[in-house]
């Protein structure tokens, strides 16, 4: 009685394997004159840039479903079978200590009663035999079989901590002032004409013909843009994109920035620029500024101070009274009254009576970093509030200063 060998085009277990391997044997030696003997396999092959074990088998075995013969014959070379590289020495031919196929099959293990089977079971996971018998067997679920093939479908990963999952934060190197801070809060004009220039628009593609009056400028798209009167700008300038916001008397209007841009190309006395950060919507009509230097200054802390400049607060970017941390505000005090960026501010409520009798006391209200300065007003960035009802007007007092 003869077997047939077939194939499928799927991965062969290790029983058909060595099934094919026998056929493919019986087929060699049916050849006239021996055709495996005329052709002996090399003792060895050097893998080269595209080789795959399944290209080495049909090459040397003339049988691509034959290639974990080699496979075998290489574990402590070859790590993962979908994997080799250029330049790795692999067996072909087995040695006389390695056989290329098992010279017999695996034996099936004995079929086991269904009740000897869930005795087993039940005394492995310490339950009652009698409950076990009295289920009968039972079948496993698609996912219980696939555990046991292949390990666990969703292994348990180990636990961290929250300072390793926070580390990036928390292991981040002190800085007292950040430029993101210093050119996105914005500041007051203090009634000075500053050289504006003009946002014309975006520009798609980058000719300044090609302008959209309606569209909004994105990150990473160019703008097109005009120098102020009588002045230039030059290729990698850097601009900052702002538009004016409310007057705040007697200290003029509000400067809000809103992104930040490269000069790439200079036409016509017009210019296209790159934008390379954004604070708010930029749109057509804006303004541009040169942008200011930045000094991060060193990285030590503020030094507490007794006898601290006192001012009073101005407002902030809009009419809301009601404050939060991060929200940006005014004082009327600036570099000419001796605040610079970094210093720490209170702002406290001033001592009063008011007219149904109530007794308001000096008492915290909030706490304020300083960001940007000017000559007779700066820019403070709410970090704590206590009480957020802070009105125009409430005292502001330095109670810390950056090392000069």
């Amino acid at each position: 009685m003869s077997r047939k060998c077939s194939r499928k085009p799927s991965r062969p277990s290790p029983r058909r394997v060595h099934m094919l391997g026998w056929c493919a044997a019986l087929a060699l030696a049916a050849l006239p004159g021996g055709a495996a003997a005329q052709e002996p396999l090399p003792q060895t092959h050097t893998v080269r840039k595209g080789d795959t074990l399944w290209d080495l088998a049909q090459l040397y075995l003339k049988d691509p479903f034959l290639w974990p013969g080699i496979y075998r014959l290489n574990t402590d070379v070859v790590e993962d079978p979908h994997w080799i590289y250029p330049g790795e020495v692999l067996r072909i031919a087995p040695t006389e200590n390695v056989a290329s196929v098992p010279t017999m099959d695996t034996p099936v293990p004995p079929a086991a009663d269904d009740s000897t089977m869930l005795l087993a079971d039940s005394a492995r996971a310490g339950t009652d035999s009698t409950d076990a018998l009295a289920q009968g067997p039972q079948q496993p679920s698609l996912a219980e079989s696939q555990e046991t093939e292949q390990g666990p479908l969703f292994p348990e990963r180990k636990r961290r901590s929250v300072s390793e999952v926070l580390k990036a934060y928390t292991r981040q190197p002190y800085r007292p002032l950040r430029r993101i801070e210093f050119y996105s809060s914005g500041f007051l004009t203090e009634n000075q004409r500053l050289p504006y220039g003009k946002v014309i628009g975006p520009v798609t593609p980058q000719q300044i013909k090609a302008v959209n009056s309606r569209a909004n400028a994105l990150p990473y798209t160019s703008i097109a843009l005009e120098a102020p009167r009588d002045a230039s700008y030059e290729v990698g300038d850097s601009l900052l994109l702002v538009r004016l916001g409310q007057e705040l008397e007697p200290y003029g209007h509000v400067v809000i920035p809103t992104g930040v841009a490269h000069i790439t190309e200079a036409l016509d006395g017009h210019y296209v620029a790159d934008i390379v950060a954004t604070y708010g919507p930029i749109r057509n009509g804006q303004r541009t500024l040169p942008m200011e230097s930045f000094n991060p200054g060193s990285r030590v802390r503020a030094v507490p101070v007794t006898d601290g400049v006192r001012g009073s607060l101005i407002g902030g970017l809009g009419r809301q009274e009601l404050k939060e941390p991060q929200m940006v505000v005014f004082i009327d005090k600036g570099r000419e009254d001796g605040v610079a960026a970094g210093d720490l501010f209170e702002i406290r409520r001033r001592p009063d009576r008011d007219d149904d009798g109530m007794v308001r006391v000096n008492e915290l209200m909030a706490t304020m970093q300083i960001v940007h300065v000017r000559d007779r007003t700066a820019t403070g960035l709410l970090l704590n509030v206590v009480s957020p009802d802070i009105p125009p007007g409430t005292d502001v007092m330095q109670v810390a200063k950056l090392p000069q």
